[in-house]
């Protein structure tokens, strides 16, 4: 009987070793499972997240071409102007221009170095390059750049140089198309569901009457300038900001 219950004693303590055993291994492949998994997950996120650095960089180098391309656009006005000062023997005005322009171009240089500014450096750009349209054109246009007390300029950021080319679409084939009456320019910059809403409003002969006379004085020149702006809002689009542009005649 002894013996009998020492075997019996044996066989289910083999038993409970056994059990123990696969219950082990069970529990080491599961540990196994889950660390692979786990590891899987880090390199899954490790490679989206460096998919989206590298979407991130592409999107800031392909903006900052596109600023490259647009800076060259009035700076080449901007020489011409100067060069038609000196060649009137218009020394007052050439050397107000100059001043305006190199200031305009260190601006440039500033801004074109960071995919976002502040809106106050944005609107100084803005305001120094309407200065030299103005004295270009021998003050034939007015305007006015308004923002609300509830903007706080200093703080929010916004693309550099995004506007621009709705501004100066504005004052080429709107105002100075313009015959008779006076000039007006409108720039307005306000807070809509935490968005910031830039508001170009001109008084000139309007797009159709423009790309008529477009057609007949200029049909082979191509403006770039709007574009790059709906490309480079359609990038920030890409990271969901949502940016739209609507013109109304």
């Amino acid at each position: 009987k002894f013996m009998k219950w020492v075997l019996i004693v044996g066989i289910d303590l083999l038993l409970v070793f056994e059990l123990i055993i696969l219950r082990n291994i069970i529990l080491k492949r599961k540990n196994e499972k889950q660390r692979l998994e786990h590891e899987l997950a880090i390199q899954k996120l490790d490679s989206e997240k460096t998919k989206a650095e590298f979407q991130q960089q592409a999107a800031e180098l392909e903006m900052q071409a596109l600023r490259a391309q647009m800076n060259p656009h009035f700076i080449f006005n901007s020489l011409n102007s100067i060069n038609r000062f000196i060649l009137q023997n218009n020394k007052a005005q050439a050397s107000e221009y100059l001043t305006k322009f190199s200031k305009l171009v260190r601006m440039i240089l500033q801004n074109s170095q960071a995919p976002l500014i502040t809106l106050e450096s944005e609107l100084n750009a803005l305001k120094l390059y309407l200065d030299l349209e103005a004295l270009r054109f021998e003050q034939h246009f007015t305007y006015n750049i308004t923002v609300p007390k509830n903007i706080d300029i200093e703080i929010l950021k916004v693309p550099p140089l995004i506007i621009q080319p709705f501004v100066e679409n504005a004052i080429h084939h709107g105002l100075m198309n313009k015959q008779t009456g006076n000039r007006k320019l409108t720039v307005s910059a306000t807070l809509e569901n935490d968005f910031i809403k830039y508001t170009v409003c001109d008084n000139g002969v309007g797009r159709a009457t423009a790309q008529q006379i477009k057609e007949i004085n200029k049909p082979e020149h191509q403006s770039y300038g709007i574009n790059m702006s709906k490309e480079r809002i359609h990038l920030y689009n890409q990271h969901e900001i949502n940016s739209d542009i609507i013109i109304t005649d």
